[in-house]
């Protein structure tokens, strides 16, 4: 059976047709009354979770739809991103977030924090918005696997006419992750080099996009992939050259493109490639680690010394609301240009999603 809100899974963010936002409790004992079209959704057809475990927990089924609070926000959703993290919740503890049960929601539940879609209703409180705006959420209570979703307005923001709804469903992390890598946690400048190590997913070519809009004409950016769709589509984002990293010696020919070093590495599994990160960086270089397994990594600490590198660790949850506010009106500019188009890798039917 195929529902009316197809789901697409965009490269690390899905693309759900008819997604959601996220669902807050009322936290006021007062009642403001939301100000909506008629008709407003009160229920939704949504992938929940009644416990956790394998890809066998989520089912389609339909649930209520919390009061909406004066600072909230009911959009319709058109597509949902998915990302490696919503696997991680739905494992529950017995896996990455074993440790630390303060970021697994109380069951049952809904995965999904990224979304796209129409605001449907607004609470009284609620300013910039408006019933029919197009929009993208990067933050979700009730989840984005759903036909609708209530949201904080903080976390909903106005989708550029130039993206569609499975491009907005990319920005929340993907996206997001990039960005905040290359300038908050990088410091990334005009002319400088940058190496893009695993650059075919989601937050890599979105790195590559944004990378050559910061360094301009007079920078280098190279991305590494390992097949051959994945070096065509990092070319095609925007890299100067690229590298097969199953390829013995791809690293020597990377350095080819900046034989003086890397000025900032983007690493997307640093538990196997950070000694190798520290071979191409260049003096007063920055490693952003972004993606690694849970094991520890022999590194030579004089391999640091001789070019005085830093190390950096890239967690998107860890910025604050400054950055945060920055990140978001980069990529709105940056979407407005031409010059960021997220890729979506591809997409399915809420109905298909659980499979």
């Amino acid at each position: 059976r195929s529902f009316p809100v197809p789901v697409a899974f965009a490269r690390r963010a899905v693309r759900v047709a008819d997604r959601g936002a996220l669902a807050l409790r009322a936290s006021s004992a007062t009642f403001h009354a939301p100000r909506h079209k008629a008709g407003m959704a009160t229920s939704a057809v949504a992938v929940v979770a009644q416990r956790f475990g394998g890809p066998e927990v989520l089912q389609i089924s339909k649930k209520e739809l919390p009061p909406l609070g004066p600072s909230q926000v009911l959009v319709a959703i058109k597509a949902a991103g998915v990302n490696p993290s919503d696997t991680y919740v739905r494992l529950g503890p017995d896996g990455p977030y074993a440790g630390r049960p303060q970021l697994l929601p109380a069951l049952p539940y809904t995965p999904g924090k990224d979304g796209a879609g129409v605001v449907e209703a607004i609470g009284a409180e609620v300013e910039g918005l408006q019933v029919g705006d197009r929009v993208y959420t990067t933050g979700s209570v009730t989840g984005t696997y759903a036909t609708h979703a209530v949201c904080d307005a903080a976390f909903v923001r106005q989708l550029p006419a130039e993206a569609t709804f499975a491009q907005g469903a990319c920005l929340g992390v993907p996206c997001a992750t990039a960005l905040y890598a290359l300038r908050c946690r990088a410091g990334l400048m005009e002319g400088e080099r940058v190496f893009v190590h695993g650059a075919s997913g989601a937050v890599g070519l979105a790195a590559v996009q944004l990378a050559r809009r910061i360094v301009g004409a007079a920078g280098v950016v190279v991305g590494s992939a390992g097949t051959e769709r994945g070096e065509g589509e990092v070319k095609a984002a925007g890299a100067t050259a690229v590298v097969n990293h199953r390829q013995a010696g791809y690293l020597d020919e990377a350095k080819k493109v900046a034989p003086e070093g890397f000025d900032v590495v983007l690493e997307m599994a640093a538990h196997a490639n950070l000694p190798a990160d520290l071979g191409i960086t260049a003096r007063r270089g920055r490693v952003c680690i972004i993606g690694s397994k849970a094991e520890g990594v022999a590194v030579n600490p004089r391999l640091f010394m001789a070019c005085e590198a830093d190390v950096r660790g890239v967690f998107l949850p860890s910025a604050s609301p400054a950055e945060v506010a920055a990140v978001h009106e980069e990529l709105r500019v940056a979407l407005a240009e031409g010059a960021l188009k997220p890729v979506v890798g591809s997409e399915l039917q809420l109905s298909e999603a659980p499979t």
